[in-house]
């Protein structure tokens, strides 16, 4: 280690310089906490969801909000979001068995919840729902919404 004083070449392990006395600053960098891999090979068999069934708890989906919306009329802002974001699924979801979730196979929550179906869904109505049509021929089934907040649509592992 070079004395920053006097360029004395010193061991590694020395705390001060042998020529001038100095004291040796030594930096010790930490490794940065590795972040979890996303699911590309996951350890268990994914399977991604498509078009219809998708559309199927859509489906279900509107038949319960136009009964809430009835009775609740702010339902319809909140409903999507929150249950994607806190449970990983709407009640149509769950009834035909799949769910939302991130890249590690996790809830997406709600950040990712809001920005999956506020502008997300937005942008994928906008373009004659070419964003929702998207699913059909995408390898891992995602729309343009679900590309927007790195989310995929699974089908649900009994047993989880």
């Amino acid at each position: 280690m070079e004395c920053e004083i006097c360029a004395q070449d010193n061991p590694p392990e020395a705390r001060f310089c042998a020529e001038c006395g100095a004291a040796l600053v030594t930096t010790v960098k930490q490794p940065l906490p590795a972040a979890p891999e996303p699911l590309l090979e996951p350890a268990v068999a994914v399977e991604y969801m498509g078009f219809w069934i998708r559309f199927g708890a859509a489906i279900i989906d509107a038949i319960l909000l136009a009964i809430l919306c009835t009775f609740f009329p702010l339902a319809l802002l909140l409903y999507y979001w929150l249950f994607t974001g806190l449970k990983g699924q709407t009640p149509g979801k769950m009834l035909v068995g799949i769910k939302v979730v991130d890249a590690w196979g996790n809830k997406p929550g709600l950040a990712s919840a809001a920005l999956r179906e506020i502008p997300g869904k937005i942008i994928s109505i906008v373009v004659l729902f070419i964003g929702f049509l998207w699913i059909a021929w995408d390898t891992q089934k995602q729309g343009l919404h679900d590309k927007l907040a790195t989310t995929y649509v699974i089908k649900v592992q009994t047993g989880k």
